[in-house]
């Protein structure tokens, strides 16, 4: 099960971001997702790549990478409330994957679509998580 990281993670690199290409632009309607890069569950050193959609490629330096992502198959599963139970929603689409004769064919994905910067209640936070899948 992924980590969910530091909001002030991505906020300083979005920030570095914007120095580097003060002239970029998010693609409307925004998109983002966050990649796990250890594959598995892991308490801390979570090593993670954020990933949001823009209109045109900036200025690369050592954090901050632009590339054109392949079109890929996925399940998708919501997750609504607190990620501190964001396990469950894991256990479940990896069961579904199993069951149903797909193979896992890359990283999993966490689109945050509501959380803590539009939602008060902790109840009404919704995740999509993405399983890449052949």
């Amino acid at each position: 099960m992924p980590h969910v990281f530091s909001n002030k993670c991505c906020r300083t690199v979005g920030q570095e971001c914007l120095k580097l290409n003060p002239e970029l632009k998010c693609a409307e309607p925004p998109y983002e997702f966050c990649e796990y890069l250890d594959g598995e569950y892991k308490e801390t050193d979570v090593r993670i790549r954020h990933n949001e959609a823009v209109t045109s490629f900036g200025k690369d330096n050592e954090h901050i990478r632009f590339r054109t992502l392949p079109a890929v198959k996925v399940l998708s599963i919501y997750h609504k409330g607190a990620y501190d139970s964001i396990g469950e929603a894991y256990a479940y689409i990896m069961e579904y994957t199993e069951k149903n004769g797909y193979e896992v064919a890359g990283l999993s994905r966490e689109s945050y679509i509501d959380g803590i910067w539009n939602k008060e209640s902790v109840s009404d936070w919704l995740t999509e998580i993405q399983l890449p899948v052949k």
